[in-house]
């Protein structure tokens, strides 16, 4: 949570009609969501967007830029697994989570590199330019335990605040409701979301290659990398396995 000594942002924020408050005890953990508490909590985050963007005091309380960032990181990734996946196939005596990446890595691999291709076809680059013309604003934590609408937007901690593109905020949502394990048509809810926020279609290729990208399978495959010689070898290739065995979400 940011303090009162940060003040030149939550006097943005207050002045924007966006309180940080604490209502972390409240009863905000709901058992089950449907498909209108999903699209009113998309309507004020799209809210928080409209109101929050422009903030841009470099001298006060400086937010981290991350535009960019988590697309460089997800090409980085790719490079790594590839040069693990390589190294494999060169062995000749394979650990168990080694043979799951000999069968499966390729796959994901082309999975990945197919996400990263989308989003450079459907105009990344100026998505990024309209993110700084802007000064889009991302709450980081899209959840409806950290946002919600009263008598005005209620933040429970604006800590998390960013700049990036509004997009990254659309794909972590949808992407915390598919953790969750809701059956839900995503497709359509990535429409509805940029339907809400004014975006087109290339927002919505580039929402669709970040909830397609596998990220979490990616980033064991690197931790493993650099931990497979620790005593919990056995725990860590169960997740593993666990992460091939889950079905994926794939939009494109």
């Amino acid at each position: 949570m940011i303090s009162l000594y940060d003040n030149s942002f939550l006097k943005y924020c207050s002045e924007k009609g966006i309180k940080q408050i604490d209502f972390q005890n409240d009863n905000l953990f709901r058992k089950s969501l449907n498909k209108d508490d999903i699209i009113e909590h998309m309507h004020t985050l799209s809210k928080f967007h409209k109101k929050i963007s422009g903030y841009n005091n470099y001298i006060g309380y400086r937010l981290e830029d991350k535009r960019g960032r988590m697309v460089e990181q997800y090409k980085i990734y790719i490079r790594k697994v590839k040069r693990q996946y390589e190294s494999i196939k060169k062995k000749s005596e394979l650990s168990s989570f080694e043979k799951l990446l000999l069968y499966h890595g390729d796959e994901y691999l082309k999975r990945a590199e197919n996400c990263i291709k989308v989003i450079y076809e459907n105009g990344y680059l100026e998505l990024i330019k309209r993110s700084m013309d802007r000064n889009e604003i991302c709450i980081g934590d899209t959840s409806f335990a950290n946002l919600r609408m009263r008598e005005q937007i209620e933040v429970n901690d604006l800590s998390k605040c960013v700049y990036d593109l509004v997009e990254i905020d659309g794909a972590d949502f949808l992407l915390r409701l598919i953790k969750k394990g809701l059956d839900l048509d995503y497709e359509n809810l990535v429409k509805e979301f940029c339907k809400i926020e004014g975006l087109d279609s290339r927002s919505e290729n580039f929402i669709k290659a970040v909830i397609s990208y596998p990220s979490e399978f990616m980033k064991y495959c690197i931790k493993y990398n650099k931990k497979n010689k620790m005593k919990n070898r056995d725990k860590y290739e169960a997740k593993l396995h666990k992460l091939v065995e889950e079905a994926f979400m794939s939009l494109i």
